[in-house]
């Protein structure tokens, strides 16, 4: 009974070394393999079971822990480049936006161009005229312009500023 024993223990320690080697061998890269390529030593494996299966473990296996099988350790995000990146770049653009507001609000405070809802110099009504005899077409002459009486009397034009 001890021999049968034995024998069901040897057996099945046979049997999962083949599958053991069988399948290790199937998962590991080419590359990483010695001697053989994945095809020829898998052939080893199945065509002399437990010789095929220890010449794999001994001889076919990459040596030392591979880069490959080692586990992958995960990085933060203060670890990657394009994060921080993205991070230095959304910065910058929140302090652009920050100075523009800050700018406008100061712009409204002093009552600069723009505070009464205008653009600028250019929104009043007497520039856009050119009742100005510097602001003519003509270079600064007001020869030749029909908008107001020829005498010197102001006629009715607003007065100016």
């Amino acid at each position: 009974m001890g021999r049968a024993i034995l024998i069901i223990g040897a057996a099945a320690l046979a049997v999962g070394v083949i599958v053991y080697s069988l399948i290790e061998c199937a998962r590991t890269d080419n590359s990483d393999m010695r001697g053989l390529r994945k095809g020829g030593w898998i052939a080893v494996i199945l065509l002399l079971p437990l010789v095929g299966a220890l010449l794999w473990l001994f001889l076919g296996r990459p040596r030392g822990t591979a880069e490959s099988s080692r586990p992958v350790r995960g990085r933060g995000p203060d670890d990657d480049p394009q994060f921080l990146r993205n991070l230095e770049e959304r910065r910058r653009q929140q302090e652009k936006a920050e100075k523009l507001r800050q700018w406008e609000e100061e712009l409204r405070r002093n009552g600069g161009p723009g505070a009464d809802g205008g653009t600028g110099p250019e929104d009043r009504p007497d520039d856009r005229r050119g009742d100005r005899p510097d602001d003519g077409p003509s270079g600064g002459s007001s020869a030749g312009r029909s908008d107001g009486p020829t005498d010197g009397s102001p006629g009715n034009r607003p007065p100016r500023d």
